[in-house]
Parts: structure tokens; sequence; C-alpha cells
């Protein structure tokens, strides 16, 4: 019987992915920067099925809100960021209680909306309620 050897398994994965990501970019500038975009938002934890600790989720959210909010993130860096912030908020129910979760889905699709129509104000203002409703939930879980 023939032993698995994971690392040779995490290369067979990666080549596909990196195969069609050079294909799809055809060796364009943007393509790299898109890939490059994609790799630092998702070296996070919680960000493509990495685990992650209770509060970390939380924390990470946070911090995507904050580089949303900042308004310096590109256009393709801001859609992977509300994609991951998404993405986080579904996949943690302990720290994205349900009394929250409504409030962060509307401000998400709220943020992407503005960011398809270059809306920059209404951007800004969806990652500031973003990042009230966090912050609200934060000094509520301490005050208990």
């Amino acid at each position: 019987m023939p032993t698995t050897n994971f690392a040779d398994f995490g290369r067979a994965l990666a080549l596909p992915l990196a195969m069609s990501l050079a294909l799809a970019g055809c060796g364009t500038q943007e393509a790299e920067e898109v890939g490059q975009a994609e790799t630092a938002m998702t070296e996070e934890p919680g960000v493509d099925g990495a685990a992650v600790t209770a509060g970390e989720a939380r924390s990470e959210a946070a911090a995507l809100a904050g580089r949303i909010a900042s308004g310096e993130l590109e256009q393709d860096e801001l859609a992977v960021a509300l994609e991951d912030l998404d993405r986080l908020v579904n996949d943690n129910p302990v720290d994205f209680p349900a009394d929250m979760r409504p409030s962060l889905t509307e401000d998400i699709q709220s943020a992407r909306t503005a960011m398809e129509s270059q809306d920059s104000e209404a951007l800004q203002e969806a990652a500031a309620s973003i990042q009230t409703t966090l912050s609200g939930s934060d000094a509520a879980s301490t005050a208990s």
C-alpha cells in the first residue's frame, strides 16, 4: 500500500492553481497584481478555510474593515478584502452571533455595491459601519 506524502499532495493541488492563474493572465501585469493581492489577503487566519481561534475571526474582520476604510486599496484588493470579510462572517458563527450578522452582511453588500459603482464615499460609510458593529460587539462582550 503506497504511503501518502502530504507535501507532494499540497504541491499537486498548488500546481493547477498556479497554472490556471498564469494562463488566465497570460503574463499580464494586472493578473500578477491580482494574484499577489489574493495571496497577501489569504495569508491571514480564517481565510480560505484556515483555522481561527475564538476571537481571531473578529480581529481579522476588524483588520479587513480597517483596510477597506483606509481608502488605500486598489479595486482588486477591495474585492478580495470584501470576499474575505464575508467569508469570515459566514464561517464563524461563534464570533459573529445572529444579532450582529444581518447588519454586517448588509454593510458588506453595501460596500460591494459602492465598490462596483466606484462610490468611495459610500464605501467609506459601509466600512465605518462594519467597524462600528464590530467595536460595539467588543464593548458588549467585555461588559458581560
